[in-house]
């Protein structure tokens, strides 16, 4: 009886339909929540679902690449099998860069959402551009490797390519900036939600919300003892590992960034379900549109913005008394204009001098009182950009139990 010729293709396998599956469903859920339910669909999620379809592809060809003898041996295949296998390989590194760059890019743009500090941007574009510059650069050299292109999986012709060292070395320079840039966006959320006068429950609540895009690095870790088999003789074999943690990286990457967009639906879900209520004893925190509207000053101790429930009875009376609050725009930058109005409403009157008074504040009590009023207004538009992307009132809810999606 003939020994079975060794293979480890189905493992690949496995791994490629398991994780693309997945990553599509979230980036669907994605869709839907900032379609229909928080009506805020951006940039991030225009990159991340662009991101979904290059992993399709990455995974289309990976597994077009197991048909032909990706995860054998060179010597157990014929010749047609290694040039057609290390032709999808090939394919795989082009659709590699995209999802990923796509992916990172996105989840920065997510956090500049909430971003209001400019040291915070700074961070957020610095980090997407090592990003951009490490992933193109890795791009077009896996991408004319080989003169011809065709020779790398075509060994039959005359042609070179480039020491098999320095794809190696781009790929363990590529790791290094992907995990700097991963863990950046990791650990900024906690510095932009700590200055938020917020529950601690809620801090805590938020700042994994917000990092869950970037668990996609420890598969870039686990990945890093695999690199050199890059430049293996039996390459087909040798690189399942390698090709394995890719696709996890990507499938976290895609999946996690989605994840962390759907708490409104995951609230609509245990709403359906009975595990939670439409209103609670009467400590309800204001919408966003409510708090765009106001034409008072806030306190901070008011704003929970992670409590899921909306002021029904005061915004039933505004409602009867000046009409129901404006529609939020659909712009990524909506809360310019709003906040100019929330800054004006803010500034204090001037005080009307008193009979036989003296006239105003000093110059060091209007500098102090125009700096809370700064201080004031950042840390409001940061509340309410992470209530848009993140909230669903109780109206908003209970509409979509009566009424459905339409």
């Amino acid at each position: 009886m003939a020994a079975a010729i060794p293979t480890r293709g189905p493992e690949l396998f496995v791994v490629d339909v398991a994780f693309v599956t997945v990553a599509i469903i979230a980036n669907a859920l994605r869709c839907y929540v900032r379609l229909r339910m928080v009506k805020a669909f951006g940039l991030d999620d225009y990159l991340m679902t662009l991101a979904t379809v290059f992993f399709i592809g990455y995974s289309t060809s990976s597994i077009i690449g197991v048909k032909y003898g990706t995860g054998r041996h060179h010597r157990d295949l014929p010749t047609e099998g290694v040039y057609a296998a290390r032709h999808c390989w090939w394919f795989c590194y082009l659709f590699y860069c995209c999802a990923t760059i796509l992916s990172k890019v996105s989840i920065g743009c997510f956090l500049l959402r909430i971003a209001v500090r400019k040291f915070h941007t700074y961070i957020i574009y610095t980090a997407m551009l090592l990003s951009v510059v490490a992933g193109g650069t890795f791009f077009f050299v896996t991408l004319f490797q080989c003169n011809p292109i065709s020779f790398f999986w075509n060994k039959s012709q005359t042609g070179t390519c480039v020491n098999s060292d320095v794809i190696v070395g781009l790929g363990y320079l590529y790791s290094v900036f992907a995990i700097i840039t991963d863990f950046t966006f990791a650990l900024l959320p906690a510095f932009l939600v700590a200055g938020l006068q917020l529950k601690r429950r809620t801090k805590i609540a938020l700042i994994p919300l917000l990092a869950m895009g970037c668990i996609a690095s420890l598969a870039v870790v686990a990945r890093l003892p695999f690199m050199p088999r890059l430049k293996s003789e039996d390459f087909l074999w040798d690189t399942v590992d390698v090709a394995i943690w890719s696709t996890v990286e990507q499938g976290l990457a895609i999946t996690a960034g989605s994840l962390a967009t759907l708490r409104p639906l995951f609230s609509l879900v245990l709403y359906k379900l009975g595990l939670a209520s439409a209103s609670t004893a009467h400590r309800r925190s204001p919408s966003s549109s409510q708090i765009l509207g106001s034409r008072r000053k806030a306190s901070r101790s008011d704003m929970d913005i992670y409590n899921l429930t909306a002021v029904a009875e005061e915004g039933k009376s505004k409602t009867e008394v000046g009409g129901s609050p404006p529609d939020m725009p659909k712009s990524p930058n909506w809360y310019h204009s709003r906040f100019d109005k929330v800054r004006r409403a803010s500034m204090p009157a001037k005080k009307k001098k008193e009979k036989g008074g003296t006239g105003g504040d000093d110059g060091s009590e209007k500098s102090l009182r125009d700096s809370e009023s700064a201080s004031l207004r950042e840390e409001g538009a940061m509340q309410i950009m992470v209530s848009r992307s993140f909230v669903v009132t109780d109206a908003e809810r209970s509409s979509y139990v009566k009424e459905g999606p339409r």
